[in-house]
Order: structure tokens, then C-alpha cells, then sequence
């Protein structure tokens, strides 16, 4: 698995939150595209995150959304805020069943020291692509 390590400035992720079981995740998103449809400001958001803010006893509490600034005046969505620092990254090929695989092989990486902060899914858009391209981050020292 090919890695690199990014620093990123603190950025906040407008959208939908939920606490339940994984496979509930799916549904979410539908829901925050069905709600970002509504608004043609959004439309330039080329990507849009996946943060896991914790998952305890099988329940994952999650938030799906875009970037602050592409949907300031959608109401009735969470807002986290997610610090700056330093994260490895990885593209994770074969599809959203591979996310919880690629978070492992991230933690468990040599030399890496994992910082506290959320885990981070991130969708690319490429304007005319068909699909996204999927990367895991994880926050590093």
C-alpha cells in the first residue's frame, strides 16, 4: 500500500451526523446528497468527507459532508472542525469495503505515531469522472 504524509490546515465539515450501526452509513449520504441537490452553491465542493468520531461497541458516530465554505447557507447540518497537523494518507482501492482494512494497516504502520483527532475519509471529485477517488487519513505526529 503506497502512503505519503500531507500537513493540512484546520478546516471545518458542514453535514449530517449520526450514531448507529455501520450499515446505516450508506443512508446518510444519501441524505446529505439529496440536501446538497437543493443548493446549486454547493456544486463547487470537488470533495466531500467521511469522519469518524468515535465507534464504541459496534456503533459508529459519523459525519458525512463538504467543506464549510461550499454550503454556508444550508441549515440544519453539524459542523466539527478538524485540527491541522500532520496525516499519512492512503488511496483505498476496492471500493468503501475496504475502509475499515486500509485504517488498520495505517495504524499499524512502523514508525508512525498516531496523534488524538477523528478519522478521515476523503472523496475527490474530479470534475467529468464518473467516480471519486477514495483516500483514509490518519492524524500523525
Amino acid at each position: 500500500m503506497e502512503t505519503r504524509i500531507i500537513y493540512m490546515e484546520s478546516f471545518t465539515v458542514k453535514g449530517f451526523e449520526m450514531k448507529g450501526p455501520i450499515s446505516e452509513i450508506p443512508k446518510l449520504w444519501d441524505q446529505l446528497n439529496e440536501e446538497l441537490q437543493k443548493y446549486p452553491n454547493v456544486k463547487l465542493a470537488d470533495e466531500s468527507f467521511g469522519i469518524t468520531i468515535s465507534i464504541e461497541d459496534g456503533f459508529i458516530h459519523y459525519l458525512a459532508g463538504i467543506k464549510k465554505e461550499h454550503c454556508i447557507d444550508i441549515p440544519n447540518m453539524q459542523e466539527i472542525v478538524i485540527p491541522n497537523g500532520k496525516f499519512i494518507v492512503a488511496e483505498v482501492l476496492g471500493g468503501i469495503e475496504s475502509i475499515p482494512y486500509v485504517f488498520s494497516e495505517l495504524i499499524k504502520k512502523p514508525g508512525i505515531r498516531i496523534r488524538e483527532s477523528y478519522g478521515l475519509e476523503r472523496y475527490i471529485h474530479a470534475l467529468g469522472a464518473e467516480a471519486c477517488t477514495l483516500e483514509v487519513l490518519v492524524a500523525i505526529e
